[in-house]
């Protein structure tokens, strides 16, 4: 299948039943094309009906004709029309069901986190709810370290509110510094509360967390999370105390001490 076949298919084998192409479903097919990880001659082909016209595959075929790519799939011609409304009615897999590992929503949550943070926008993560679920997969094992953690992150959102994911995230990166050895001590403090200073950035994060977290204005909840967790664990690691710890909407998001996604990625 050629993108100039994908292209002229879509040109005039449309059928007017059929719903609206979305760009941004085009483009996460496109993406995962791009980067190797859409698997050629999938089982999950092309539908026509008895008349030639699309019942399903259009968006894969969009995705092939804008990124000129050429891939061998499957062809089913000739089928009823009458099909067509019970076509993506099954349970849509999640990174969970796929990871298949204790904790595996949270170590998807955490992976998400991973791949969106890998873009290196500091402002935030804005391909959060755009990251596809093979690159989620990919990501959580290219970090063994979320595994490491699973259970303790779970222990600490179930007591102290604080959000697995972003959690996850922000401890596996810094198990990838030079104060990875502080982490069992952080996660004894956040997970307990017990005995800790007026000071100690643990204290803090727990109490941001414990009633929920409110909004701060312009700053997107999930990104307030992740930053509040980065600066307590920045804080924690520099033995620094603390006596505020909050996330303005002019700040970029802060990174985890002595951890870059270049790094990472070498």
């Amino acid at each position: 299948m050629t993108p100039e076949m994908a292209s002229s298919w879509l040109s005039y084998r449309d059928h007017p039943s059929n719903r609206p192409i979305s760009k941004s479903v085009t483009a996460r097919y496109q993406e995962d094309m791009a980067a190797g990880r859409w698997r050629e001659a999938t089982p999950e082909g092309y539908i026509f009906d008895t008349n030639g016209y699309w019942i399903s595959g259009r968006h894969r075929a969009k995705a092939q004709a804008n990124g000129n790519f050429t891939l061998k799939m499957r062809v089913f011609p000739n089928e009823p029309r009458d099909i067509a409304p019970f076509l993506d009615q099954g349970f849509r897999r999640t990174a969970a069901h796929l990871l298949r590992v204790p904790y595996a929503t949270q170590m998807g949550a955490g992976a998400r986190h991973l791949a969106a943070l890998a873009d290196g926008d500091r402002w935030g993560m804005p391909r959060y709810s755009k990251v596809t679920i093979p690159e989620v997969v990919e990501t959580f094992h290219r970090w063994p370290e979320l595994s490491r953690y699973g259970a303790d992150a779970w222990a600490i959102q179930h007591r102290a509110g604080i959000p697995t994911g972003p959690h996850l995230a922000v401890l596996a990166q810094a198990a990838r510094t030079a104060h990875r050895d502080l982490i069992p001590e952080w996660i004894e403090g956040v997970r307990t509360g017990y005995n800790l200073g007026p000071g100690d950035p643990r204290g803090h994060l727990r109490s941001r967390f414990r009633n929920g977290l409110q909004s701060a204005g312009k700053v997107n909840k999930r990104d307030q999370a992740y930053a509040l967790i980065v600066k307590a664990w920045n804080a924690f690691a520099d033995d620094t105390p603390m006596t505020v710890l909050k996330q303005m909407a002019s700040e970029p998001l802060p990174t985890v001490q002595g951890f870059t996604f270049k790094v990472a990625a070498a």
